[in-house]
C-alpha cells in the first residue's frame, strides 16, 4: 500500500498557472459556445446580462449621491433634506429589487443554456467515432466522466459569475473614477499603485501553487471515486475472492493522497486569506484619513466623506480583483485545462469542426476513393491476397464479404507487434473461426475490423456498419426494460424499421432457450438491473437473441458462448448457421470447428496459419 501511495503520489500531474496561455485556453474553450449552431441565442443572452450589469453598476453610482445627501442632511440637521434623500432611496430600492432579481435569473439562464450546449457538444463527440473506446485504451485523459458531467457545470457557472464580476468592476471603475477624481485625485494614484502591488504579489506569490493544486485537487477527486465505482462494478467478483480488506485498503490510499492534497490547498488558501484580509482591511479607513482635513476646515460637507469612502472602496474592489477573488479564478483555471484537454483529444479523434480546433487526421478510407475488388469466380471461400499496401495506419473500406490485406496490428500504448502480415477474404456462405493461445490478437482483430483498432498497418475492407453485428464476451445490458435488452443496440426512434414486435421477441426468446424468463420478470416492460439480474450464460444468450432478431449479412463473434454449456452452444451456432450469411467466430473450444468452413490460428510467435475445415482437422493429431 505504501508503494501505491507513492505511486499515487508521483502521478501528480502539472496544473495550469497564472499567464496569457492560460487566458487563450480559457478564450477556446469559452468562444465557442458564441461561435456555435446556437450563437445567435447565446449572444443574446450575454448581452442581455452584461445591460443588466451595466444598469446595476449605474445605480451604484446614482446611490453613491444619495448616501452623500443623507450623510450630509442628518450632519446638518436638515429635516427636508433629509427626507428627500429618504425618498430618492426607497425610489432607487423599488427600481434595484426587481432589476437585480432578473440580473441574477439571466446569469442563472445564460449559465444553463451554455451548460446544456457544452455538455451535448462533448457527449456527441465522445460517442463519435468510438472516441469513448479510443481515450480509454490510451489512457492518455483520465476522468473524461467526470469533465463533462462536473467540470461543464463550474466552468459555465464560475465563467458567467467572471464575466459578470469584470464587467461590472470595469464599469464600476468607470462610474466612479470621476467622482473620487473630483474629491481627491491622489486618491486615484495611490488606489492605482496599491492595486498593481497587490495584484503581483498574489499572482507571483501564490498563483502557480494555488492553480496546480486546485487542477490535481480535482483529479484526486475523480480518481477516488472512480474507485469506488469499480468496487461496485466488481461486487461478485472482490466477494468470491475474498478481497473487501484489499479493496478496502486501496480506496483508502486514494482517499490519503486526495486529504494530502486538501491539506496542502487549504495552508495555501489560508495564506491567500490572511494576504488578501490585511490587504481589504487596511484600506477601509484610508479615505476617511484623507478628507478628514478639509472636512475640519471647511472645504468639503460631512456627506463628501462618505460619498468618497464608498467611491474608494468600489473602485479599490474593481483594481484588486484578482487579489480578492484568486480562489475563485484558480479553480476556474483548472477547470478550463481539464476541459481544453478534453475537446482537443475529442477533436483529435472526431474532427467535428464546433471544437475549433484544425483537423489533425483525415478519414481512414482510401484517397481515391475506390475500393479493392473481391474475386467473385474465386472457387475457394477464402484465398490469399499477396499484394501489400504500405499505411501508417489501419485503412477501411466498404466493399462486399470480408478483405483482410497485408494486416499487421500492434498493441496501443507498447507498440508491441501481435500479428503481422495477416491476408484473407471472406465472401458470402463463409464462416471462420479465429483460434490461438490467450493474448495473441484474437479479439484485436475483431476490434480492428470493427474500427475501434487503429494501430499499425493495412487494409480491411467490410461491409457497412448496419450490416455488420458485433457480439462480445461480456455482452452489453442497458439501462431499460428486457424489451429494450432485445431492442438494442437499435435506436428507440427508429425501432419500426426493424419491425421489432414483441411477437418476435418472444420468439427470440424461445430461440435462445429463455421463454422462461418471461415467467420470471412478468412481461416484457419489466425493469431489472440486467447485468445482476441475469446470470452471464443468460447474458451471452440475450446478445444471441439480439443478434438473430437483427439478421445483419455478417456478424462478429468475440467468445460470446464462453459461458455456455455445450449443448446451448451447439443450438445457439446451429440457429446462426441457418440465419446469418457469413459469420467470424474467436473461441477456443474445438468443438466450434465443425461450424465453421475456415480456421485461423494464431500462434505466440506472431505468425498465423489458415485452414479449411476439414485441413484443420487433419492436421490436429487424433487421441
Amino acid at each position: 500500500m505504501a508503494e501505491m501511495a507513492g505511486e499515487a503520489a508521483s502521478s501528480r500531474q502539472e496544473g495550469p498557472s497564472p499567464s496569457l496561455h492560460m487566458v487563450r485556453k480559457l478564450w477556446r474553450v469559452a468562444i465557442i459556445f458564441f461561435v456555435g449552431d446556437r450563437k445567435l441565442k447565446a449572444r443574446f443572452l450575454l448581452a442581455l446580462v452584461l445591460i443588466l450589469c451595466a444598469v446595476c453598476a449605474g445605480l451604484f453610482v446614482v446611490m453613491s449621491y444619495v448616501q452623500r445627501d443623507f450623510a450630509t442632511a442628518l450632519s446638518g440637521k436638515d429635516v427636508t433634506g433629509f427626507h428627500k434623500a429618504i425618498w430618492r432611496f426607497v425610489g432607487i430600492v423599488i427600481i434595484a429589487a426587481p432589476l437585480y432579481a432578473f440580473y441574477q435569473y439571466m446569469q442563472e439562464l445564460l449559465v444553463i443554456e451554455w451548460r446544456l450546449w457544452l455538455t451535448e457538444l462533448l457527449l456527441s463527440n465522445y460517442f463519435s467515432n468510438s472516441a469513448y473506446f479510443e481515450l480509454k485504451m490510451e489512457g492518455s485523459l483520465d476522468n473524461p466522466d467526470q469533465r463533462i458531467c462536473e467540470d461543464v457545470a463550474s466552468f459555465t457557472r464560475n465563467t458567467v459569475d467572471i464575466i459578470a464580476l469584470f464587467a461590472s468592476k470595469l464599469l464600476n471603475i468607470l462610474g466612479f473614477i470621476g467622482v473620487l477624481w473630483s474629491i481627491a485625485p491622489e486618491l486615484v494614484y495611490f488606489l492605482g499603485l496599491y492595486s498593481a502591488i497587490g495584484t503581483v504579489v498574489t499572482v507571483y506569490g501564490f498563483g502557480k501553487h494555488l492553480m496546480s493544486l486546485k487542477f490535481q485537487a480535482l483529479q484526486k477527486e475523480a480518481n477516488f471515486r472512480y474507485s469506488l465505482v469499480r468496487v461496485r462494478d466488481n461486487v461478485e467478483s472482490i466477494a468470491f475472492y475474498r478481497g473487501e480488506r484489499y479493496e478496502a485498503s486501496t480506496v483508502k490510499v486514494f482517499l490519503a493522497v486526495l486529504v494530502a492534497n486538501m491539506r496542502e490547498l487549504i495552508v495555501w488558501n489560508r495564506n491567500l486569506s490572511l494576504f488578501s484580509n490585511a490587504y481589504e482591511f487596511s484600506m477601509i479607513i484610508v479615505p476617511s484619513i484623507i478628507i478628514a482635513p478639509r472636512y475640519f476646515s471647511g472645504e468639503v460637507e460631512f456627506g463628501v466623506i462618505s460619498q468618497t469612502g464608498f467611491a474608494f472602496h468600489k473602485i479599490l474592489s474593481a483594481l484588486s480583483v484578482i487579489v480578492l477573488k484568486f480562489d475563485n479564478l484558480s479553480g476556474l483555471a483548472a477547470q478550463t485545462e481539464r476541459l481544453e484537454s478534453l475537446l482537443e483529444a475529442l477533436q483529435e479523434h472526431t474532427g467535428d469542426v464546433r471544437l475549433m480546433k484544425k483537423k489533425r487526421w483525415s478519414s481512414t478510407s482510401s484517397s481515391a476513393g475506390h475500393s479493392i475488388p473481391v474475386d467473385s469466380d474465386s472457387s475457394s471461400l477464402i484465398t490469399l491476397v499477396p499484394e501489400t499496401i504500405a499505411a501508417e495506419t489501419i485503412m477501411h473500406e466498404e466493399g462486399p464479404g470480408l478483405l483482410i490485406k497485408d494486416l499487421t496490428i500492434l498493441t496501443p500504448n507498447s507498440g508491441h507487434v501481435l500479428f503481422e502480415n495477416l491476408n484473407l477474404q471472406l465472401a458470402a456462405g463463409d464462416s471462420l473461426l479465429v483460434m490461438g493461445p490467450s493474448g495473441c490478437g484474437k479479439s484485436s482483430l475483431l476490434r480492428a475490423i470493427a474500427g475501434l483498432w487503429r494501430r499499425g498497418s493495412g487494409l480491411i475492407q467490410g461491409p457497412l456498419q448496419s450490416d455488420s453485428f458485433f457480439l462480445p464476451q461480456k455482452p452489453y445490458m442497458p439501462l431499460g426494460s428486457l424489451r429494450e435488452q432485445l431492442h438494442f443496440p437499435a435506436p428507440k426512434n427508429a425501432l419500426e424499421s426493424y419491425n421489432l414486435n414483441d411477437g418476435k421477441l418472444m420468439e427470440a426468446l424461445e430461440e435462445v432457450s429463455l421463454e422462461d424468463l418471461l415467467e420470471r420478470v412478468g412481461n416484457l416492460s419489466a425493469v431489472h438491473d440486467w447485468s445482476n439480474f441475469l446470470s452471464s450464460g443468460e447474458q451471452q444468450r440475450i446478445a444471441f437473441a439480439r443478434l438473430f432478431l437483427h439478421v445483419p449479412k455478417v456478424a462478429f463473434l468475440d467468445e460470446a458462448s464462453s459461458a455456455l454449456d455445450v449443448r446451448n452452444e451447439a443450438r445457439l451456432y446451429s440457429i446462426l448457421h441457418a440465419k446469418i450469411e457469413s459469420y467470424v467466430s474467436v473461441g477456443h473450444r474445438s468443438s466450434l470447428v465443425k461450424y465453421h468452413t475456415h480456421v485461423l490460428e494464431f500462434k505466440d510467435d506472431s505468425s498465423w496459419q489458415l485452414f479449411t475445415r476439414d485441413e484443420f482437422e487433419n492436421s490436429k493429431p487424433r487421441l
